[in-house]
């Protein structure tokens, strides 16, 4: 069972000359050639055109059956959300894909639907801007108590 076990790992430890063993573990990473370069840049343009196509798809079927915008209204925001999370906190390629899903789904939603959002956007208007300066009054409020309370008597 155990006999598959390779004690050379252990050499560094018994050796005069450990830096020989450091140099061994260092690999070279690959450089990245320009037609490389090329393909990944191509294929990120093709990834967004495929997102952005399911997107407005999407977008576009939930138009066509009113029954939809409830879930529609529901799940995308949801999903970009996460996916938004999902961004912020990923490393490397998973972070650009990740934006440049996010990026492709929002763009899509905002050109299949920005008529729905001007109607919106235009009947709610009052109702916005009086939404927007409470807000505004309260985390101002907040925020002069909060700054009150961090500078009292230095």
């Amino acid at each position: 069972m155990y006999s598959e076990f390779d004690a050379s790992e252990f050499d560094y430890l018994a050796s005069p000359n450990p830096q020989q063993f450091e140099q061994q573990n260092q690999t070279q990473t690959p450089e990245v050639t320009n037609i490389e370069r090329f393909w990944n840049l191509t294929g990120n343009w093709g990834e967004f055109g495929s997102y952005f196509g399911a997107g407005l798809s999407a977008s576009l079927i939930v138009r066509a059956v009113p029954a939809l915008i409830p879930a529609a209204v529901i799940l995308i925001p949801a999903a970009g959300l996460g996916l938004a999370l999902y961004s912020l906190s990923a490393e490397g390629s998973g972070k650009v894909r990740s934006q440049l899903i996010l990026l492709a789904i929002g763009t899509a939603l905002i050109a299949g639907n920005w008529d729905a959002w001007q109607a919106w956007i235009i009947a709610n208007t009052q109702m916005l801007i009086l939404s927007f300066a409470i807000i505004v009054i309260t985390l101002g409020f907040v925020g002069v108590q909060i700054w009150s309370k961090l500078n009292v008597s230095k």
